[in-house]
């Protein structure tokens, strides 16, 4: 599972973004409280996770439980829109 090394410059995550997470997150949501998937990278495309979404709920969705678990977690650093 490939995962940012680091906050992209416009992470939906950071303290000063005017995004309303909550409703971001409603996206990716189940109904039991975690997450189907994780939040992609605007950055990096839809196989990377967002560094922002994996701080705040890596133990939340089950690849990101199963990935941790097995030691395959990668971090990288993508950015297409540099």
């Amino acid at each position: 599972m490939k995962v940012q090394r680091k906050m992209c410059a416009t992470c939906i995550y950071r303290k000063d973004s005017p995004l309303d997470i909550k409703e971001l997150e409603r996206q990716v949501a189940d109904r039991l409280g975690g997450f189907r998937t994780y939040r992609a990278c605007h950055h990096a495309g839809t196989d990377v996770c967002c560094r922002g979404f994996w701080d705040r709920h890596k133990d939340k969705f089950q690849l990101g439980q199963i990935a941790q678990r097995l030691g395959f977690v990668r971090f990288v650093d993508v950015d297409e829109l540099h």
